[in-house]
């Protein structure tokens, strides 16, 4: 079959509207339609219902079912680009989220320069929603990862690093000793860190169980910015306790009876990569921290 026609689908699927998907392929509407013909015939069965309005459509149980197959196997497609592109570059392409990378990458650092390493990857710095995306799309070889919920994608493994606990944190010049409730604390001036962090997520499920809501008085995706902010006694703020080892001036606010997820530290990799040796040195060094 031919891989165009998987890719049309799947694209179709997504925007179920023949016009749409020939405009977003640069290709005329009767190209769409013939490929679609040409699944339906190779199956011998109907994967889309036709909507009389709009050109649209939504796809019949035997075309959800055939999607699932066709997404798998774009996915191995490009997994085999990527992964023939790594042996050519000989050099790694790593995710690197900040705050895992400023607590970890000192610790393995001497490592890396002594088995001369340290320039073998490339880094790619973003968090780690964003990471885990590219790393499933063979856009990553590998990622560190924090994350408060382990992968269950079958084509990635893992290590575990740490677990770590999230923390409320102020100033060390900040008087907390009134702030003994979640309700209390988040009458306080709060930092927050956005939507891109795993802290916004945690906070958010914080907010539905508690039916509690922050006084959010500023929001960044700069990690640093956010512990100077409170640092200098802004605000109060909420993070993962791997940002804050070794901080100066900041403390830990303590609250009883609440529940907080741990915090797992990842490294992260298709588990079938077949890979250098410098690949088995990465792995076995990040792997061993």
């Amino acid at each position: 079959m031919n891989i165009k026609d998987y890719q049309y689908f799947q694209k179709l699927s997504e925007l179920k509207n023949f016009s749409e998907t020939a405009k977003f392929f640069k290709v005329s509407q009767p190209t769409i339609t013939y490929s679609l013909k040409r699944l339906e015939d190779s199956y011998d069965i109907s994967l889309v219902d036709r909507k009389s309005y709009a050109n649209s459509l939504s796809l019949t149980p035997a075309g959800k079912q055939v999607l699932l197959h066709i997404n798998r196997i774009l996915l191995e497609n490009n997994l085999i680009t990527a992964d023939v592109e790594r042996f050519k570059r000989e050099k790694i392409v790593m995710g690197f989220p900040p705050i895992i990378t400023n607590y970890l990458v000192p610790k393995v650092f001497d490592q890396l320069k002594r088995i001369g390493l340290l320039n073998s990857f490339i880094p790619v710095s973003a968090g780690s929603r964003e990471l885990l995306s590219k790393l499933k799309n063979g856009k990553l070889d590998m990622s560190f990862l924090g994350t408060t919920v382990l992968p269950e994608e079958s084509h990635l493994d893992y290590q575990i690093i740490k677990k770590h606990q999230f923390k409320f944190i102020a100033s060390e010049k900040r008087n907390t000793s009134n702030i003994n409730t979640i309700e209390e604390l988040f009458d306080e001036d709060f930092i927050s860190l956005d939507e891109s962090s795993v802290h916004k997520q945690v906070l958010q499920s914080l907010k539905e169980r508690y039916n509690v809501y922050p006084y959010m008085s500023f929001q960044t995706a700069d990690y640093k910015l956010m512990l100077n902010l409170v640092q200098a006694d802004k605000g109060v703020s909420f993070v993962t306790e791997t940002a804050i080892e070794g901080v100066p001036g900041i403390k830990e606010i303590k609250l009883d009876g609440i529940e907080l997820p741990p915090f797992y530290i990842l490294f992260v990799y298709r588990h079938n990569m077949i890979g250098s040796k410098m690949l088995k040195e990465l792995t076995d060094i990040f792997k061993n921290i």
